[in-house]
């Protein structure tokens, strides 16, 4: 076989992730033609990582990332040793980048205490009067005062949650992979090496030589993934995101990729630890159009339509009751400074039957699972012995590429997986319905997999996150959560004040 043949073979064999589209809020989402049933990815379009042996058309898919990432030649650490410090000639205003007084104090430092002290009452009470009544007639902090951003976010049939960029004068339309698991924003999968080529296509490009506004920057950009890799070079423009529009956003442009089929954008501790310029998140906060670096998620229900990423904010009413803060574990100072995740750990793990008590697998008093918080994987990946014992629970096979298969009626049970942080003050009870993954119509895996052989990378995706609502806060070092609940939209500014957070009081 002639080297030119290889090489064509080569660049037709691969596949992954994304996608929003704005609108009213809790209305059917314009389609595009093609798309006007309702339309979703069949999942038997894309590639199985775990199976290399059946043609890819026939593979079940999902999403996996990251597994492994690309270095950038930074120093990893800003002057003053706090990873929510501003960037060299940001705007450095008190309480902007979380504290008060000299930029880049810690929580309670020099030039911190008082200030903190006078404005932490002033949100407890503004946030309190808010909490006050419990009717849906409940409106967000006045407009004057509001400095949060919200998106909606689409369901790509469980596999992905993606949301729409405007990039570039005029706007081009581009949608994107939302990935608490990465730190930065790249657009323009090779769709032609893509999960699947039409709907890569229909996800948009962004062309800066069609931008007024665009330039170029440089440098190389690389990543490789639990599925799919991609590489680029990096380029600057305007950006409008989340009701925000942001100047000067530095992402990158790709120009091969292999199995993803839409953009990603990185929400992960970035600046100045996993890249050496400022993130969208951190430019959110720069420019003054939140208080802090922090951001909710409710991903909500399988298939129920409600998905929403907030940025600078808290949407009362998709929770009850106070937010629990589950610190990042490992700590931030003991983490690769160059990759800082969001890991947490994760005390015990167990499954409530319908009509049934709960059981807990693991130890009450000695359990620690140290797991990533990811929506860029669209299944969960624990201990082996744990997802034996569940699996048992749901009369589960193993399959050839070692996946966990179960009978796609448990969907339509009461039961509930249940996941405890900080010593069982707060579990989570996901839903059998939104735990167990339908890869397509009658084929349904468990919602946990074992993670890889021999590693303890182990991760939290969407499987478990449709169960909780979150808030990622790199203010505090925190993941505030509790159980989801949907029942109405009331959103509050969070981050003027360090853990302020934990005063808002969800309404469900």
């Amino acid at each position: 076989m002639s080297n030119l043949l290889i090489l064509i073979l080569l660049l037709f064999t691969t596949l992954t992730p994304a996608a929003l589209i704005p609108g009213p809020r809790r209305q059917p989402l314009a389609r595009n033609p093609e798309n006007e049933a309702g339309w979703q990815p069949d999942p038997r379009e894309l590639d199985n990582p775990r199976d290399r042996t059946t043609p890819a058309a026939k593979r079940p898919g999902y999403v996996r990332l990251p597994v492994s990432r690309h270095i950038f030649n930074g120093t990893g650490k800003w002057q003053w040793g706090w990873h929510w410090a501003p960037p060299p000639g940001f705007p450095q205003g008190p309480g902007q980048w979380g504290g008060g007084g000299r930029p880049g104090a810690p929580p309670g430092g020099p030039g911190a205490s008082s200030l903190a002290t006078v404005t932490k009452s002033a949100t407890q009470q503004s946030v309190l009067s808010a909490t006050a009544a419990a009717q849906p007639s409940i409106q967000p902090r006045a407009e004057a005062d509001r400095r949060w951003g919200w998106s909606y976010l689409e369901e790509l049939g469980g596999i992905a949650y993606i949301m729409q960029l405007d990039i570039g004068t005029p706007p081009q339309k581009v949608k994107v992979f939302i990935d608490t698991g990465s730190y930065e924003l790249w657009v323009n999968p090779r769709c032609n090496t893509s999960a699947s080529e039409s709907l890569c296509q229909s996800h948009g490009n962004y062309f800066p030589n069609k931008s007024n506004s665009s330039s170029f920057v440089g440098g190389d950009f690389a990543v490789t993934y639990g599925t799919g890799a991609v590489k680029g070079s990096y380029w600057s423009d305007i950006m409008s995101i989340s009701m925000f529009q942001i100047p000067q956003v530095q992402f990158a442009v790709a120009n091969d990729s292999n199995y993803t089929f839409s953009g990603i954008l990185g929400l992960g501790y970035a600046y100045p630890y996993s890249i050496n310029y400022p993130s969208v998140l951190n430019l959110m906060v720069s420019q003054k159009l939140i208080s802090a670096p922090i951001f909710s998620v409710g991903l909500g229900g399988d298939t129920d339509g409600f998905s929403e990423i907030i940025f600078g904010g808290v949407n009362r009413w998709k929770f009850a009751g106070p937010l629990e803060p589950v610190s990042i574990w490992p700590p931030i100072s003991s983490q690769d400074p160059h990759w800082i995740q969001y890991w947490i750990n994760v005390t015990s793990v167990g499954i409530t039957k319908p009509g049934q008590k709960a059981v807990i697998y693991t130890p009450k008093e000695t359990f620690n699972m140290p797991t990533l918080i990811d929506t860029g994987s669209t299944l969960s990946y624990i201990r082996e012995d744990l997802v034996a014992q569940i699996g048992q629970q749901f009369a589960a096979t193993i399959d050839a590429a070692g996946n966990y298969i179960v009978d796609c009626e448990y969907r339509n049970k009461s039961g509930t997986v249940d996941f405890g942080f900080n010593r069982g003050r707060m579990v989570i009870n996901v839903r059998y319905k939104d735990f167990i993954y339908q890869q397509y119509p009658g084929h349904c895996m468990l919602g946990v997999q074992p993670a890889d052989v021999g590693s303890t990378n182990y991760v939290l995706g969407d499987t478990f996150i449709r169960g909780a609502y979150l808030v990622f806060d790199q203010q505090s070092d925190v993941i505030w959560m509790n159980q989801y609940y949907n029942c109405g939209d009331a959103v509050v500014t969070v981050g003027q004040t360090v853990r302020d957070t934990q005063y808002i009081v969800g309404a469900c």
